[in-house]
Formats: structure tokens, C-alpha cells, sequence
């Protein structure tokens, strides 16, 4: 079978563990592919550092180093081609947390806040949960692929009085991944229009079918000086558990404003050691073991568009630019929400996560996540053959 590899062929048991992913059902006979977690270990260079750590016996209070700086600086030149500057950092515990910040700290109460629909269901409660209001836009489907529709995109933050656009690149949960030209169109609007944008990448470490990422805030001129750009190893080194964010922001008035929102909450001063050491391990030594997973986690992709085309042809898998979540849609079944979950989970035995979870865009779609060993993943492939035969 091609693209396999055995450092991620083994099979780990994580039903007994706290895991949410996989003790969100307290059943043995559920396989998860729900919460986009790995079900790999994370790369020994991360374990080697964090054991180090631990066996100092040293957990007081640390500042970021110049080699931490460094190692984040030196990843997004040799990935990206962006001359990320130290001065442009800031940090915080978790993604969600940080989108809450740029929240209070860019927008007022009542503000119009855009984001792409299908959405993700945490951003529209941090959204709201801050007293903004939620605007969308339908990302335009014609049953084959989404595609981003600039004009309606403009219209929407004019007539909806749009202060900030939270944009999810690769977008979850579709994988589509903007090119440099429709980012370059994003740039434009909300330049002329005076919008923020806050850029989730957390999964654009990860790359299918040869596509190339480029960060929002590397685009011009214009999009470093309205962005916050949102960003970890987390996912990608599958480090969920250190909640660690990292936030790139070029603009020095808009760092600031982040930075008076952030007073008294100690981030800095009181950053976990263990993230930051995590974080440093992944972009200074991690580049060989993640070219190792992205490789079979193409493969990974590519044998699940093989699998549904030649078995279920009825279910059409929607190939991600990125991240490790495939996008299906069961609609050709013609079954509710709650049908269409009563079949994975009861009868197929899958955990997923539920479309219906990301809007009314959502229903007749299902999210899978396929960072898992091969043989888990054909072990799903064919109970869902089962259930929908």
C-alpha cells in the first residue's frame, strides 16, 4: 500500500484515556474520527525536550528566550518566505482565547463579525459570547467544489457594517484553501473597507496534492497592516493538551491594542514552560518527522477517495488543501441530521463530527478526521460501507 510508513502504521489504544476524542462516548465499540487531535505520538524531538524539562526538577517562572524567538522566525523564512519579526509576537493559551482578545481588543459591542459558512461551531459562540454580531457568508457550492465569492464577500461587510473578518485558512470545514490571489482580494476589500482580519492557519501545516499555503499576512502591504494572524504546532505535532497559540501581528498600534487587552492576564510572565518548549522543539527540530506525516497522511487521502469512489460512490469526499479533516457528503442518502447520525453512530459504529454542528450548510455532511493509523481508517471506511449498503 503506498505512503505507508511505520512510524504511523501503529495502532494505539486511546479508548481507556482521557482523551476527548475518543471518551466523548464511553464506548468500546465507537472508532473516533471526530476532534481533530492524531491518534499518533507527537514527534520524539517535542518528547525528548518536554523530558528534559520535567527531569530538571526546574518549573518556576521563565521568559521566552532568544532561541524561542528564533526557532518561530527561522520556520516561517524556510516554509513561507516571510521575514516574521520577533517584535510581531504574542502568545496565548489556546486559539479560541485569542480570537475572544482580538475581539474586545478590534471591535465594540454590536459590531458586525464575518465568517465563512459552513463555520466552525466554537467561533460563532466566542462571537456572540463577546456581544458581536455574527455575520456569514455562504462559501458558493455547486455540488462539486466551494469557491469564495469576492463581490458578494464586499456587499456583505457593506451593508452589514463588517469591523472584523475572522478567516479559517484552510477553511475547516471544507479544505478549501485560498490562493494568493484570492487573499490578495481579500487584502484589497478589507483594506478599503477598514476591516480587521484575524487569519486562522492552525492547519496549514499540513498540505495535500501539491497545493502551496501562503500565510494572509505575508500577502502585502495592506494585509500585514490590518491582520492578526493566528497560529501553533498544535495540531500538526499534535500537542493539543499544551493549549498554546501564537498570534503574528506586523502593525505595532495593533500589537499594542492586543497587548492593553492582555494586561493582568499573564501570559508572558506566566506562560507554561512546557509549551514553550514544545513549541521551540516542533519549529527547530520537527521539519523531517512532519514531512514524514504529511506524506502519509496524503496517502491517507488518497486510499479514502479510492475507497468511497470504487465502494461508495453515493458519498462524495471533498479533498482538503489542508489539515487532516475530509468533509463528506452523505446528502444523496436523503436521511435528517438525525437519521443520518443514528446510521454512523449506531450502526456503523463511527464517531464523526456532525454537520449539522457547522450551520444549515452543515446538514447531509459529515467531518472525518483521517490522521490515524491506515488500518483504522479502512476499519471505518468498510463499517460505513456496511451501514449504507
Amino acid at each position: 500500500m503506498a505512503n505507508q510508513d511505520t512510524l504511523f502504521d501503529t495502532l494505539i489504544d486511546r479508548a481507556d484515556s482521557p482523551s476527548i476524542k475518543w471518551g466523548r462516548y464511553q464506548r468500546a465499540d465507537i472508532i473516533s474520527f471526530g476532534t481533530a487531535d492524531m491518534d499518533f505520538q507527537s514527534p520524539a524531538c517535542i518528547r525528548d525536550a518536554l523530558i528534559r524539562k520535567a527531569e530538571s526538577g526546574l518549573y518556576a517562572y521563565e521568559y521566552k528566550t532568544e532561541s524561542y524567538y528564533q526557532a518561530i522566525t527561522d520556520w516561517f523564512s524556510h516554509h513561507h518566505n516571510w521575514a516574521v519579526q520577533p517584535q510581531w509576537l504574542t502568545n496565548c493559551p489556546g486559539m479560541w482565547a485569542m480570537l475572544a482578545l482580538c475581539l474586545r481588543a478590534y471591535t465594540a459591542p454590536g459590531d458586525g463579525v464575518l465568517i465563512h459558512a459552513p463555520h466552525f461551531h466554537p467561533a460563532i459562540s466566542v462571537i456572540e459570547g463577546a456581544e458581536r454580531k455574527v455575520v456569514t457568508q455562504a462559501l458558493s457550492f455547486d455540488g462539486v467544489r466551494y469557491r469564495f465569492d469576492p463581490q458578494q464577500f464586499e456587499d456583505i461587510i457593506v451593508r452589514q457594517k463588517v469591523t472584523l473578518f475572522f478567516l479559517v485558512n484552510p477553511h475547516n470545514p471544507t479544505g478549501l484553501m485560498f490562493s494568493r490571489t484570492e487573499l490578495g482580494v481579500i487584502a484589497d476589500i478589507c483594506e478599503r473597507h477598514n476591516v480587521t482580519v484575524v487569519s486562522d492557519e492552525i492547519n496549514s501545516y499540513l498540505t495535500y496534492d501539491n497545493a502551496s499555503f501562503v500565510p494572509y499576512g505575508s500577502i502585502s502591504s495592506a494585509s500585514s497592516r490590518h491582520s492578526v494572524t493566528l497560529t501553533s504546532p498544535s495540531k500538526a505535532f499534535n500537542l493539543q493538551g499544551l493549549t498554546y497559540a501564537i498570534g503574528i501581528i506586523p502593525n505595532a498600534v495593533k500589537w499594542q491594542q492586543l497587548e492593553k487587552i492582555r494586561t493582568g492576564m499573564d501570559f508572558d510572565f506566566a506562560s507554561n514552560i512546557f509549551s514553550l518548549t514544545a513549541t521551540e522543539a516542533a519549529y527547530r527540530h520537527g521539519s523531517a518527522w512532519l514531512t514524514r506525516l504529511n506524506d502519509y497522511l496524503q496517502g491517507n487521502l488518497d486510499f479514502m477517495d479510492n475507497y468511497l469512489q470504487a465502494n461508495l460512490p453515493q458519498i462524495k469526499l471533498f479533498r482538503p488543501g489542508g489539515g487532516y479533516i475530509a468533509w463528506l457528503d452523505f446528502r444523496s442518502f436523503r436521511l435528517t441530521p438525525e437519521e443520518l447520525r443514528d446510521r454512523i453512530l449506531e450502526k456503523a459504529k463511527i464517531g464523526m463530527t456532525w454537520g449539522e454542528t457547522f450551520g444549515p450548510e452543515g446538514e447531509g455532511f459529515e467531518r472525518l478526521n483521517f490522521a490515524c493509523p491506515r488500518a483504522r481508517l479502512a476499519e471505518g471506511l468498510e463499517r460505513i460501507k456496511r451501514a449504507f449498503s
